[in-house]
């Protein structure tokens, strides 16, 4: 198709379209003017809402002004309303930490002390605090106030003056309990002498010192009647006679009979008298219990009740001294113990007197010492509950006791060394020195302790001792008896000190086996010499002489022959002889051993230089020298071997095992 005819096609179709959209926008026509008076109409309508709305806005705005005024007016009321609050509240402590009310006062005034009136006091005192701390303030009604309750202060330490001093007195009368006083009453009400401390500082001096006078009368009455009641309790352990080389001949009376004035005991040995140290939980001698048994007690169980009495009051009164007496918050420890040193004051002095009494008179060490270990047990006891208040007391106590005892123990000494001129011992059996010394070391070595050092005293007294049984030996005619006497004698001091397992008893051992042992070797040449004697001197004389080279065989033959025709015999009388002179097997078993052993070294070492001998003779005839014996063989009688004499002796040796 041509372009031109295309063109012109295109055309005509465009002029029929536009034709026909002009055709379609006449016939719509009215259609558009009705669209044109509605979009009119709504411009209107939007321009009285614009117009509307312009008025909306303005009075929002209006009304947001108004509202951050009211939150400005509110913040600034309750800003007021806070304060006003505040001061409410200071107001109301004021006026009710300083309001008295009638009921208040009627009740101080007319009420009866109890629960009732102590929180009425609680009350009083709470408004004197508030008063006192606004005392600087000017508060009218503080001004107003003040003077009734001074009035109120007054009427309430006169009351408190008047039940205080009334129960305290009542501890006068008989059978009165203090400590369920103390506890039911005073401590019950023990802000009736807090407020009069803080409150009336005269009254309070009044009451403290009524109570320490009372309690003063009180335990100084009720210790005084325990005291004598213990004191007939007592018998007496030990006498100026009763040294440990004092012999009971020393005291007879003018016609021959013994003066004993105290019930008889052994004073040397503690036996179970170290109960009373080592039973704590052992409670205090009940007087009228003990008076009907009709029990009796040495000093030591005596002085441990009355002072654990005196420690088991002190330790209770100490502490409500603390509780009752102190100003809360810090208690006035100084001013504490010096009230308790005015309620003890006589008290402690009666005890130390009762102790220095017994110290004076007594010459029981075993007794002194006990009492000194049980001062020590007790202060440990007050030191663990913290009572400081009794240190000087048992220093006391110490001090009495301790020069008494070593006093004591050298006045024993001075026995033991007096005793080396007059006393002789009338067998070889133990002497009874021995007896009373091992009981008293073996005493002395389960009570010492740090803080009573016994070992020096101890020391001096085992020199002195075992002088004496030295000397005492001598004065037997013969060697042998002697040796016996010192051995029997140690073995028992040993035997007595077996069972002491405390620090100190080794060196005591020690010096007592040493002794025992020297006098054991000793006494075992002295018990051979006369039944092998002969043969020990042979040894020696081979020794002496050089050697077995300058000794003939005629000389052993002659030892040997002796030898076998008594050893047995000399065996069977050993053993008789030690049977008769050492009556304790464990020390006869020893001794015996000892001895025979010795033998069997004595016989051993003679065969030894025998057989030496024949050996040099048979050198001999080696190097053909004629005519030299060099066996046995031609004697009279056969050598006994030493197995058979170690068979022989284990028959002898068995006798005395336990």
């Amino acid at each position: 198709m041509d372009l031109r005819e295309y063109a012109h096609y295109i055309e005509s179709e465009l002029d029929i379209v536009g034709q026909d959209h002009e055709d379609d926008y006449i016939h719509q026509s009215q259609a558009f003017v009705d669209l044109h008076g509605q979009i009119k109409s709504c411009d209107e309508i939007l321009e009285t809402m614009e117009n509307l709305l312009s008025i909306f806005q303005n009075d929002l705005g209006n009304i947001s002004a108004e509202i951050q005024t009211l939150q400005t007016k509110s913040v600034s009321m309750s800003i007021q309303l806070k304060n006003r609050m505040t001061v409410e509240n200071h107001l109301n402590c004021l006026l009710e930490g300083i309001l008295v009310t009638p009921q208040l006062i009627r009740r101080i005034y007319d009420g009866e002390v109890d629960d009732t009136w102590l929180a009425a006091l609680a009350d009083l005192n709470s408004k004197m605090h508030h008063a006192k701390s606004r005392q600087g303030r000017h508060i009218r009604a503080l001004k107003e106030v003040g003077p009734e309750l001074e009035r109120l202060r007054i009427k309430s330490v006169e009351k408190i003056r008047e039940f205080l001093l009334t129960k305290i007195k009542s501890f006068r009368i008989p059978n009165t309990n203090v400590q369920i006083m103390q506890h039911s009453v005073l401590l019950k009400y023990k802000e009736l002498n807090q407020f009069v401390m803080e409150r009336h500082s005269d009254v309070a001096t009044e009451i403290r010192q009524t109570y320490a006078n009372t309690l003063r009368w009180y335990f100084s009455n009720q210790f005084e009647h325990y005291a004598l009641g213990l004191e007939r309790l007592q018998y007496v352990m030990g006498d100026k006679y009763e040294m440990l080389c004092t012999d009971e001949s020393a005291r007879k009376g003018l016609f021959g009979t013994t003066k004993i004035l105290h019930q008889k005991a052994n004073v040397f040995a503690v036996s179970n008298r170290l109960d009373t140290l080592r039973n704590n939980d052992a409670g205090l001698i009940l007087i009228h219990v003990a008076n009907e048994k009709n029990m009796k007690y040495p000093y030591e169980a005596l002085f441990r009740s009355f002072n654990l009495a005196l420690i088991d009051n002190a330790s209770s009164e100490y502490l409500f001294l603390i509780e009752y007496f102190s100003k809360i918050p810090q208690p006035d420890v100084e001013g504490i113990q010096s009230v308790f040193a005015q309620i003890f004051e006589p008290t402690l002095k009666l005890g130390l007197a009762n102790v220095k009494e017994y110290a004076d008179s007594s010459y029981d060490a075993i007794g002194i010492l006990l009492c000194l270990r049980i001062n020590h047990q007790l202060a440990n006891e007050l030191e663990r509950r913290r009572i400081p208040t009794l240190d000087k007391y048992r220093d006391a106590i110490h001090m009495v006791l301790w020069p008494r005892f070593q006093v004591v123990v050298d006045m024993h000494i001075d026995s033991v060394r007096k005793a080396k001129t007059r006393i002789k011992p009338k067998n070889v059996h133990p002497h009874w020195i021995a007896r009373r010394y091992g009981e008293f070391a073996s005493s002395l070595l389960l009570l010492h302790d740090e803080q009573t050092d016994v070992m020096p005293r101890l020391a001096l007294l085992r020199l002195e001792t075992s002088s004496l049984f030295e000397v005492m030996s001598k004065t037997f005619p013969d060697t042998k008896s002697r040796l016996i006497f010192l051995i029997n004698t140690f073995d028992l001091v040993l035997t007595l000190l077996s069972d002491v397992r405390t620090p100190g008893v080794e060196v005591e051992n020690e010096h007592w086996k040493t002794v025992l042992h020297q006098s054991i070797a000793l006494f075992v040449e002295e018990e051979l010499d006369p039944y092998f004697g002969d043969l020990i001197s042979f040894i020696k004389m081979v020794n002496i002489s050089g050697g077995v080279s300058k000794v003939s065989l005629e000389h052993f033959e002659r030892a040997s022959y002796n030898f076998t025709n008594s050893w047995r015999q000399a065996l069977l009388a050993i053993n008789t002889s030690v049977i008769q002179h050492f009556s304790s097997f464990k020390n006869g078993t020893l001794v015996l051993h000892q001895v025979l052993g010795q033998l069997i070294v004595h016989y051993t070492r003679f065969n030894a230089m025998l057989d030496e001998k024949l050996q040099q003779l048979q050198a001999l005839v080696v190097t053909n020298v004629n005519g030299v014996t060099t066996s046995t063989r031609g004697w009279s009688h056969q050598p006994v071997g030493v197995q058979t004499v170690m068979v022989e002796v284990k028959k002898f040796r068995s006798n005395f095992l336990p």
